[in-house]
């Protein structure tokens, strides 16, 4: 029978860390520990921002919706300058929630921020936090073809993922996925094929949340996107005089529309 977990507060998120390195796969009375973040509900991951952006600025922007236990950027371990993505850990979890709604599809210089929750536990080692994962942003609308894209990030590094997102019907298109087996393969294509033109336009890359894989990615990415577009319209868009028409020929929609009006102590709908 293995014995009970024990569980220890830090001061911070730096000491957790520290704790992490220096104790991890050591052995206590003959026994072999491991040492790891416990398990929070409350982690964000904000990607796509400024490579200019700062640790202070992005503590300054996160601290707006609650006390946190910690922010970090990631950095590059080639050229030490920022890999544009960070984490913020928040000591209540509605707080994380208000950061996520209100911060995600936030512009920010020319960008629009991105905002997923993580899995604190990915973050145990540090070869976790970097992302192997490329979202290319501004394609063509046109492209239609993700064979075609394949091919374009192809020329330094096969990829092991790459698709296009692609929904009939839906608005939520421009952008894809492009996945590597390692972090500095990723981050290679991000330094080379940022800002070259795909079809006469040019086209974004930035890092996508690590830990994941390219298709979890890509889906959790096309859900953000169709998170912003309905707070940007609206959760109701108005409908246009062909979906009014459509929708008198449907015997549930005549019901209500012939129901009597009634209204309430704030007036009417």
């Amino acid at each position: 029978m293995s014995p009970p977990p024990a569980f220890v507060t830090l001061l911070n998120g730096g000491q957790a860390q520290d704790a992490i390195r220096s104790l991890h796969h050591s052995t206590v009375r003959g026994r072999l520990i491991n040492v790891t973040l416990q398990p929070t509900d409350s982690m964000l991951c904000l990607t796509n921002l400024p490579h200019t952006f700062t640790a202070q600025q992005l503590e300054e922007m996160v601290r707006a919706y609650g006390n946190i236990e910690r922010s970090f950027l990631v950095y590059s371990l080639l050229t030490g300058h920022s890999k544009g993505y960070g984490f913020v850990e928040y000591m209540k979890k509605d707080s994380a929630s208000r950061a996520r709604s209100e911060l995600l599809g936030r512009p920010i210089e020319d960008r629009s921020l991105m905002v997923q929750w993580m899995d604190v536990n990915q973050l145990g080692q540090e070869e976790n936090l970097h992302s192997r994962c490329l979202c290319i942003n501004r394609l063509p609308l046109d492209l239609c073809d993700s064979e075609e894209l394949t091919q374009l990030f192809s020329k330094t590094y096969k990829p092991v993922f790459c698709q296009l997102a692609q929904d009939e019907g839906s608005p939520v298109r421009g952008f894809g996925v492009v996945e590597y087996e390692s972090a500095e393969q990723a981050e290679a294509v991000l330094i080379e094929m940022d800002r070259t033109l795909v079809g006469g336009q040019e086209v974004r890359l930035s890092l996508c949340s690590p830990g994941t894989t390219g298709r979890s990615t890509l889906a959790a990415l096309i859900a953000a996107q169709g998170m912003i577009l309905s707070n940007r319209k609206g959760l109701l868009p108005e409908p246009n005089i062909a979906q009014l028409l459509t929708s008198m020929t449907n015997p549930a929609a005549l019901q209500i529309l012939m129901r009597p009006y009634h209204t309430g102590k704030r007036g009417g709908m």
